[in-house]
């Protein structure tokens, strides 16, 4: 039976161990990695390489810590490997495929490490289990981390899509044109409303014309939201219009009952921009 200070020992053994074959092991990952995807570019880029190198480096050092300790540790490693995987568009199952891994092969140098030591079964057993649970929960954070990282970049990837789909034109010093098209969710309707308050304070318009032509329908949410932007917009003292309303849009908004009472609106950019005193040119 070993005693404390002696599985300390250990497991020092065993960390230099790991740092000393690092590259072994990576090298087994990417042989691996080349045997079940030939084709793969990826595997052996430079930021794949840090990442292993991270992780090996990780396990290394978790190996002599306690508990709460490497497990803060995999923490902080967690977040900011999901970051840079997500980045590099590196799949989050060949991720964690890469996590397992290494779980035999340091596995089988704890076991001889346990070995050379004199250790007792319990006490192999121990820093076996402490090394598995190591494994487990980098796999668990690093599911966690990917998928949040992965999401925040489609919002913000969507957010960026949803404020190029709300253009505003310049057709005047003082007078704007906001050409809508698509459908107009929640989301997007909140984008409008930013883009639409920012671009008329900072361009200073007394007019701005919103054109419904290219939205497919109109119903009570869509007009709710439309109701919001002119109100907004009224409170910033800029006359808005509404131009596109087809025949069967307006068919339509009267059968729901709305109606943009206090608001001029034009079947036609031309017509709404025609009001306000522009002319065409022959």
């Amino acid at each position: 039976m070993q005693t404390k200070n002696n599985l300390v020992e250990t497991l020092k053994k065993i960390n230099e161990k790991v740092i000393d074959e690092k590259q072994a092991l990576i090298n087994a990952i990417k042989k691996e990695r080349t045997i079940k995807y030939p084709n793969s570019i990826q595997s052996n880029s430079t930021e794949v390489a840090e990442w292993r190198n991270k992780l090996i480096d990780v396990y290394a050092e978790a190996l002599t810590l306690p508990k709460e300790n490497a497990v803060g540790l995999i923490n902080n490693w967690g977040r900011e490997t999901a970051n840079l995987l997500v980045t590099i568009q590196f799949p989050l199952d060949l991720a964690v495929e890469e996590i397992r891994f290494y779980r035999d092969l340091i596995g089988e140098m704890i076991k001889d490490q346990a070995s050379a030591d004199n250790l007792s079964l319990d006490e192999f057993y121990l820093l076996l289990s402490a090394f598995d649970y190591v494994v487990d929960h980098a796999i668990h954070l690093i599911s966690v981390f990917y998928m949040k990282s992965y999401s925040a970049n489609i919002d913000s990837a969507k957010s960026a899509v949803d404020e190029l789909s709300v253009p505003i034109v310049n057709v005047s010093e003082k007078t704007g044109v906001l050409p809508l098209i698509g459908d107009l969710d929640t989301q997007r309707a909140q984008v409008l409303m930013d883009v639409a308050l920012t671009k008329s304070a900072e361009c200073g318009y007394e007019y701005l014309i919103i054109d419904l032509s290219g939205v497919p329908v109109i119903d009570t949410m869509v007009a709710n939201q439309i109701f919001k932007v002119l109100d907004a917009l009224a409170l910033l003292g800029v006359d808005t219009k509404l131009s596109g309303i087809r025949p069967e849009i307006a068919q339509t908004m009267t059968s729901l009952g709305l109606d943009f009472k206090g608001t001029e609106s034009y079947s036609s950019l031309h017509l709404a921009l025609k009001s306000i005193g522009f002319e065409q040119v022959d």
